[in-house]
């Protein structure tokens, strides 16, 4: 009988959930170049998994970023994953990306949510990040509203910075509306000299949207590292950024107005 009572005990803890990770560190805001970066390291000290949000400014969604060793994290390569977290809920499949580091036993894995599913973390007992295949991210969040307000203020200092007014974007009750966005940039407007030289990568760039729907000055706020790559992604969306209407403020009247979006350019295969 104790025989059997022992091993039930062990069959038990062996299928048990792993607790979350308890937080190594306090949460962070930097003030990235071009970017507004939030993170925390969960578990070790000495061997930290690193949780990171990183807002789009614009946008809707923030680049998600879990930071750990390759056994920590799985296997390189595209992957679908599930976000959980205790009373919210969120869309049952978001693509996600495990990418390795060329040096050392570093391994990255990204995703998206978007403002409103991240701004409802707050007061989140656990996070969990459940992909499809390998190992499960689990942390005890701790998300909180002071944390919210140093990111906000982080934000508009970086609209400053790059030369938009906070005051424009606060005004905004209505967004634009656009007709076909998906067409503005396509495979035909890979650059033939970046063909040539085998360049790929991604860029997020902005524009503004004028009172009259027209898109204006668009900025490279995260660079391909290919400056072909770049100026190709800003020319197609200012050759062809339509919008049917403007952006309205409260009484209704068009503002100006900003937008943002990332273009992945990928080499053809064959």
């Amino acid at each position: 009988m104790r025989l059997l009572l022992a091993a039930a005990l062990l069959i038990g803890t062996g299928s048990a959930t792993r607790p979350p990770l308890a937080p190594a560190s306090r949460w962070t805001v930097e003030y990235a170049e071009k970017m507004c970066v939030v993170s925390r390291g969960y578990g070790d000290p000495a061997h930290p998994v690193i949780v990171a949000f990183k807002p789009t400014p614009f946008s809707d969604e923030l680049q998600s970023v879990i930071l750990g060793t390759r056994a920590q994290l799985g296997k390189e390569g595209s992957l679908n994953l599930a976000l959980e977290a205790p009373g919210r809920t969120f869309d049952k499949k978001q693509p996600g990306t495990r990418v390795y580091f060329p040096d050392g036993d570093r391994a990255v894995l990204t995703y998206y949510i978007s403002r409103a599913a991240f701004e409802g973390l707050v007061d989140a007992p656990t996070f969990t990040v459940r992909p499809k295949s390998g190992p499960v991210i689990s942390v005890a969040l701790a998300l909180n509203k002071p944390l919210l307000a140093a990111l906000e203020k982080c934000e508009v200092n970086l609209m400053v910075q790059l030369g938009y007014d906070p005051k424009n974007l606060a005004a905004v009750v209505t967004r634009a509306t656009s007709n076909s966005p998906a067409e503005w940039i396509t495979q035909d407007d890979y650059p033939a000299s970046a063909l040539m030289k085998h360049e790929q990568g991604m860029v997020v760039i902005a524009w503004t949207i004028s009172t009259a729907g027209r898109v204006t000055d668009c900025k490279i706020l995260q660079s391909s590292g290919s400056n072909d790559l770049d100026k190709a992604a800003c020319g197609a969306i200012l050759r062809r950024g339509r919008y049917s209407r403007p952006a309205l403020d409260a009484a209704g009247n068009p503002v100006e107005s900003y937008s943002t979006r990332r273009v992945m350019w990928l080499l053809p295969h064959g």
